[in-house]
C-alpha cells in the first residue's frame, strides 16, 4: 500500500510540474494550443514588452494575451507541494509517523505516538512550527547578546593589552632610571669614602716619616749627650763646673718625651671614618643580599613549627623554632594533621603560589632532613620517602652522607658539613632550591609539579637530632 501511494505521489508531482523550470507549477496560465506553464516562466518567452512567439512544449504561436489562469491546476500544485514537504518531513525512527511536535523539557522532537508515550508524557508538548518560531527569536536573542559580547570583549582585551603594555613600559623606565640613580648615588658615595681614606692615609704617611725624623735625631742628641756626660765625669772640678749647665740643658732636651706618631685627633678619626666606612660596606652587602633574595628567592618567611603536626616523639621549644627527638612518647591528642608513623613536622604556613625561602640550623651529628611536603603527605601510615612523590628534601644520614628525598633520590658529594641551610621554593616553576647559608652556594635543585598547598617539612631520626628554624 506504502508503495502505491508512493507511486501516486509521483504521478501527481509529474503532473504538476511546469515543463520549462521542471518545478512545481506556480500561479500556472494554459495556451492557446492547450499547454500549462507557469505565469512567470511564460511570460519569460513572450519576453518584455510581450511579442508573438513559440510555444516551449509544441512550437505553436503564442501571441501575448492568449493564455489564460489555470486555477484547479494551481489547486492541485499546492495539494502536490504539500505532499512533497510532508514526505520531506523527519519521521521517527521508531513509530515513522512525521516528527511535527517538539518536547520543551527534553528539547525533542516528537511525533504523536511519542508525546503520549510514558517517557512524555506530562511534559509541555508543542507544534515544531510554533516551537522553532519561538526557539528562533530566542536564538536571534542570543546572538545579538553574544556579538554585543564579543565586541565588548575583544574591546576589554585589547584596552588590558595597551593598559599593561604601558605599565610595563613604564616600569622598564622607572627601573633603569632607579639603578642608574642608585649607579651614580653609589658612585659619588665610592669616591668620597675612598678619598677621605686617601686623606688619612697620606696623613699616616706624613706623621709615620715625621716621627722616623724625630726618633733619628732623638739618637744623634743621646748619643752627643752621653758621650759629653762621659768626657765630664773625667775632668777636676773646676774643669768640670765651667759648662756642666749647657750640658744639663742637653739632659733635658734629650729626656724630653717624644710626640706620638699618630696624635689622638688623628686616631679618632681614623677610628670614625673607619665605623663609618664599616657602616657603608655592610650597608651595601645587606643591600645586595636583601635585592638578590627578593629577585631570585622571593620572600623570606618566618616559619613556625605546626604543634598540630608533630609526631609524638618530638619536643618543640616554646616558641616552636627548635625540634629534636625526645627520648619517649609523648602523650598527645590525636589529630588527622599528626604524623604518626615517622618523627616528622609541618611549618605552619602552606603555599599555593609564589617565590618563598625560609633557613634551617642542622646540628653537626645527628640524622635529618629538611625540605617540603604535600598537604597530601600521609600522616598515619608509613612513608616511603625513596621515590616519594610527596617529599621534596636534603637529607643527613647517620654516617654524615647527604642524599636526596624524591622521586628519584641519589646521593650527594658535598665538600663539608652543612649548618646553615636556605630553603627556597618556587611554586610555578615547581622548584626546590637548597644553598649553604654560609656562601650561599647552591647544593641541589629538585624539579616538581604541584597542584596543591605546599608546607615547610621536617624530619629527625636519632635522639641527639636537633633542628632550628632561624628568624
Amino acid at each position: 500500500m506504502a508503495e502505491e501511494l508512493l507511486a501516486l505521489r509521483e504521478q501527481l508531482l509529474a503532473e504538476a510540474t511546469c515543463p520549462v523550470c521542471l518545478d512545481v507549477f506556480e500561479q500556472p496560465v494554459v495556451t492557446a494550443c492547450g499547454h500549462s506553464f507557469c505565469g512567470q516562466c511564460l511570460a519569460a518567452v513572450l519576453g518584455d514588452p510581450p511579442r508573438a512567439a513559440a510555444c516551449p512544449q509544441c512550437r505553436a504561436p503564442l501571441e501575448p494575451g492568449s493564455q489564460r489562469p489555470i486555477r484547479s491546476l494551481g489547486n492541485m500544485a499546492g495539494l502536490a507541494r504539500s505532499l512533497e514537504e510532508e514526505a520531506a518531513r523527519p519521521r521517527c525512527p521508531q513509530h515513522g509517523e512525521a516528527l511535527a511536535l517538539f518536547c520543551e523539557p527534553c528539547a525533542a522532537l516528537l511525533c504523536a505516538p511519542c508525546r503520549d508515550g510514558p517517557e512524555h508524557r506530562g511534559h509541555r508538548v508543542r507544534p515544531a512550527e510554533e516551537a522553532a518560531r519561538e526557539l528562533q527569536k530566542k536564538l536571534r536573542r542570543n546572538l545579538l547578546y553574544l556579538q554585543e559580547q564579543k565586541k565588548k570583549l575583544n574591546h576589554r582585551g585589547d584596552e588590558k593589552s595597551e593598559d599593561l603594555q604601558v605599565t610595563v613600559r613604564l616600569e622598564l623606565q622607572r627601573v633603569a632610571e632607579s639603578f642608574e640613580e642608585l649607579q651614580q648615588c653609589l658612585e659619588e658615595q665610592k669616591e668620597t669614602l675612598l678619598a677621605q681614606l686617601e686623606q688619612m692615609s697620606h696623613k699616616l704617611d706624613s706623621n709615620s716619616g715625621e716621627y722616623t725624623r724625630r726618633v733619628l735625631e732623638r739618637q744623634s742628641l743621646l748619643d752627643t749627650v752621653i758621650a759629653q756626660i762621659r768626657e765630664k765625669q773625667e775632668q777636676p772640678a773646676v774643669e768640670f763646673l765651667k759648662d756642666v749647665g749647657t750640658i744639663l740643658s742637653s739632659c733635658e732636651a734629650a729626656m724630653a718625651p717624644i710626640p706620638e706618631p699618630v696624635s689622638p685627633e688623628l686616631q679618632k678619626s681614623i677610628q670614625n671614618l673607619t665605623e663609618k666606612s664599616q657602616q657603608v660596606v655592610a650597608m651595601v652587602d645587606k643591600f645586595r643580599v636583601n635585592l638578590r633574595s627578593e629577585i631570585d628567592w622571593g620572600r623570606r618567611e618566618q616559619v613556625t613549627l605546626d604543634t598540630e603536626t608533630a609526631n609524638p616523639h618530638l619536643i618543640l621549644s616554646k616558641n616552636c623554632k627548635t625540634v629534636r627527638l625526645g627520648p619517649e612518647e609523648q602523650n598527645l591528642p590525636d589529630s588527622p594533621k599528626r604524623f604518626m608513623q615517622w618523627c616528622s613536622v609541618l611549618g605552619t604556613l602552606g603555599f599555593t603560589s609564589g617565590r618563598h625561602y625560609w633557613e634551617v640550623e642542622v646540628g653537626e651529628e645527628g640524622w635529618w632532613a629538611v625540605g617540603v611536603a604535600l598537604e597530601s603527605v600521609p600522616r598515619k601510615e608509613p612513608l616511603a620517602l625513596h621515590g616519594s612523590e610527596k617529599v621534596w628534601a636534603l637529607q643527613e644520614d647517620w654516617r654524615g652522607q647527604y642524599s636526596t628525598i624524591c622521586k628519584t633520590p641519589h646521593p650527594l658529594a658535598l665538600r663539608e658539613n652543612l649548618q646553615r641551610i636556605r630553603v627556597c621554593l618556587d611554586y610555578e616553576m615547581g622548584r626546590v632550591t637548597f644553598y649553604n647559608a654560609k656562601d650561599l652556594t647552591q647544593i641541589l635543585q629538585l624539579e616538581a609539579t604541584f597542584s596543591e598547598r605546599v608546607f615547610p617539612y621536617f624530619l629527625l631520626y636519632l635522639k641527639e637530632t636537633q633542628i632550628r628554624v632561624c628568624d
